[in-house]
């Protein structure tokens, strides 16, 4: 498992934001799978990275969300884009690619569910309307009461 499928979504973002901002001090290549380097974080505060790019949990920061922790941080992805550049270009390409993706699906689907509600009886949409305020968030309800009841 690599690097940024180790980290989390919030973490991937922030270490590429760092990588862009050039948060990256310094780093040198220690084996074929190993780097240290210095990060930049908040408050210009360096933090020192172990960089294990073939077993990403065994790396460590000294910085306070992954000091003694199995966690890849967002210095650890800063270091990480820094070393291998690709890497972060193939990340926002797929992250594009992928929004792109889910935007057509969102716009599929309501597509699909406009074409269900012509398609219904006033009694099946009746019936719907009812299933959906008895489980929607009471300010749902709230709303259809106030626009359509106490107008």
């Amino acid at each position: 498992m690599g690097i940024i499928k180790s980290a989390s979504g919030s973490s991937a973002w922030r270490g590429l934001d760092y990588y862009k901002n050039k948060k990256v001090v310094n780093y040198k290549k220690i084996n074929e799978n190993e780097y240290e380097g210095e990060v930049l974080g908040s408050g210009n505060k360096k933090y020192k990275i172990l960089l294990n790019i073939e077993h990403p949990r065994s790396s460590k920061c000294n910085c306070p969300h992954a000091s003694g922790k199995k966690i890849v941080c967002k210095h650890m992805v800063a270091l990480y884009f820094t070393i291998f550049p690709k890497e972060a270009k193939k990340f926002e390409e797929d992250a594009e690619k992928a929004m792109l993706e889910y935007e057509e699906y969102q716009e599929q689907l309501y597509d699909n569910v406009e074409k269900q509600i012509y398609s219904m009886s006033q009694g099946e949409l009746q019936e719907a309307l009812l299933d959906v305020l008895n489980i929607a968030p009471e300010w749902v309800y709230e709303r259809f009461v106030r626009d359509y009841i106490e107008r």
